[in-house]
């Protein structure tokens, strides 16, 4: 069925229900970065294949709104379909609400899937709209018309040993209930997947690439009750749960069990989805703000800081052991990018405990480097050869925890031009990997720092600096960032994050130089405590493109002594050829 074919079905289901226009948003019911396909609603009624993006439908149009990492993409795929689009932030993109307002009739009505859309944005929406005294109403119309519908499939829930998590759920769930009784909450409904799996201190295979299953978790001051698969919870997990104090209950006995509370103080996220608070705002009182969970999942303990540690181990070695390979075979053996990044997962699988890859992991050639999040295909395939330049980004989760990296290398001749956006890529993560910031420094003031460089040369990039990452969790985790909109969270000690500035230029080359981090205290003063990164990432930084006239001398040594490090750490642990490799690699400039 083509997309103007199911807009179709849409606008005759819209017609039915006096519907003047539809919202679908690229969400789940829990309002994760990842889903199971059976909530890919805004991918299946555009086309549009993408993390980021929602699209507004009337009578007679529709318009998709996305960021700037998908505007190659969006116009690769929404080009000849009946979808137009707009890359928010841009001179020329409408604000959506906006947008919305315009093209609709006083006393309008908007339809939206309120299982599937979160709160924030629903209020948000609904205050604009009713301007014209334009309606939002829950109406999730795609069931209706998606006949094909993928099913729901569960996976079996397991628990993450102590010995990795650091501590206890029990341990957990008391700080929270601390934290409760002192804004007074009597009910705190967690919904986002990995607040639950860090929780419960459980994990699952629910989500690709993310290792959560599909759960709600409700905790009061008598009681914790989970919100899962019972039939894919072995008597080990239940043993657990019930050494642990935490109660058992189906995954569809959720509606059924808020819809009885009645008088309480409900602690919910902001983005919990809105289905949610229309069951119980009647009855209770709700107290609306972040997560706890966030912010004491973001500051990582020792335990797990040390498992990121021995994740980029192994993780190195893998690495060394493709990136070695790569250089040896292209020109000479038959690649494309897909099969190249299924020889990647063949390194990375060949390391214990290898569990699978932490997101859809990037491989670029030439000008597909710059689509910020390019898909490879097996069918077409895009070959590779010996010249020009490939962005690779991908990422594990091992036993111990998780990683993400990016690494941009030559594969034979590249331009001038190449060489020096790639110097000043490489100067703006230096920067960050170098700076000293004092207690309450918000990301969006690094990320100024970090682009500050590119800036100066009339360049920047449309993604975020850093994101923060999850132990064996979300490869994306918040609540911090590193990015131009403000996130009002200071960076806090043992957060662990990204830095991954880029260049890209259309159609030519992509470039993004991308370690993980973790946030230390350097020292004190009479001006405060003072903070920087303590590198994670172990993997040679290619500097066969570096123009060494534009760096300055501390980057040059700051370069050269990461390189010598990275060779320290992994030469013990490979063969004699990739030591060799390595040693040329690591070498100084």
């Amino acid at each position: 069925m083509t997309t103007k074919e199911k807009l179709s079905l849409l606008r005759n289901e819209m017609k039915n229900n006096g519907l003047d226009a539809f919202v679908v948003f690229n969400a789940d019911p829990h309002m994760s970065e990842y889903f199971t396909p059976y909530w890919e609603e805004r991918k299946w009624i555009t086309g549009f294949d993408s993390s980021a993006g929602y699209v507004f439908i009337t009578h007679d149009k529709a318009v998709l709104w996305t960021d700037g990492r998908y505007l190659v993409q969006a116009k690769n795929e929404l080009t000849g379909t009946e979808v137009d689009f707009y890359i928010e932030g841009t001179k020329d993109a409408p604000i959506s609400e906006q947008w919305l307002l315009a093209e609709l009739p006083q006393g309008a009505k908007v339809g939206c899937n309120a299982l599937c859309t979160p709160h924030n944005t629903w209020e948000l929406l609904t205050n604009v709209l009713r301007r014209k005294n334009i309606s939002l109403v829950d109406k999730p119309l795609i069931e209706k018309i998606w006949k094909e519908r993928p099913k729901d499939e569960r996976q079996s829930i397991y628990v993450r040993p102590e010995k990795y998590t650091g501590e206890s759920a029990s341990s957990k769930i008391a700080t929270l209930r601390k934290i409760m009784k002192e804004k007074n909450i009597t009910c705190f409904l967690v919904t986002a997947l990995d607040d639950v799996a860090w929780v419960t201190n459980l994990r699952g295979n629910d989500i690709v690439f993310n290792p959560e299953f599909l759960s709600y978790l409700c905790i009061t001051p008598e009681k914790a009750i989970l919100f899962a698969a019972i039939d894919k919870c072995d008597n080990s997990v239940k043993e657990y749960l019930k050494k642990h104090h935490i109660e058992l209950k189906d995954y569809p006995d959720f509606f059924k069990e808020i819809i009885s509370l009645k008088g309480e103080t409900v602690l919910l996220n902001p983005d919990a989805n809105q289905f949610i608070f229309n069951t119980i705002e009647d009855k209770n009182t709700l107290y609306v703000e972040a997560s706890p969970i966030q912010l004491l999942k973001a500051v990582k303990n020792e335990t797990e800081l040390e498992g990121f540690r021995k994740a980029m181990i192994k993780d190195g070695v893998a690495l060394t052991n493709f990136f070695c390979w790569l250089d040896k075979n292209i020109g000479k053996t038959e690649l494309t990018e897909y099969s190249l990044g299924k020889i990647l997962d063949k390194f990375r699988s060949e390391q214990e405990g290898y569990l699978a890859d932490s997101f859809a992991k990037i491989v670029g050639y030439q000008g597909n480097g710059a689509i910020v999040h390019h898909h490879a295909t097996e069918k077409p395939g895009v070959p590779l050869k010996a010249e020009g330049t490939i962005l690779i980004d991908s990422g594990a989760h091992y036993t111990e925890g998780t990683t993400d990296i990016t690494r941009v290398v030559p594969l034979g001749k590249f331009s001038d031009e190449f060489k020096k956006d790639y110097t000043l890529a490489m100067k703006a993560m230096i920067t960050l990997s170098t700076t000293l910031f004092p207690t309450g420094t918000r990301g969006v003031q690094l990320d100024a720092i970090t682009r500050a460089i590119l800036w100066k040369n009339m360049r920047d990039y449309g993604h975020g600096t850093g994101h923060g990452v999850g132990n064996y969790l979300c490869v994306h985790e918040g609540p911090q960032s590193l990015r131009k909109d403000l996130r009002d969270v200071a960076l806090l000690e043992h957060m662990v994050c990204s830095n991954e500035p880029g260049v890209y230029c259309e159609g030519r080359y992509g470039i993004r130089i991308e370690n993980l981090f973790i946030i230390q205290k350097k020292g004190s003063s009479e001006f405060g405590d003072f903070y920087g990164l303590e590198t994670l990432t172990i993997c040679p930084l290619d500097t066969r493109a570096i123009d060494v006239a534009l760096l300055t001398q501390e980057e040059r040594q700051w370069l050269n002594n990461y390189n010598s490090w990275v060779e320290e750490k992994l030469s013990p642990l490979v063969g004699e050829e990739q030591r060799t490799w390595l040693k040329e690699r690591c070498k100084a400039i």
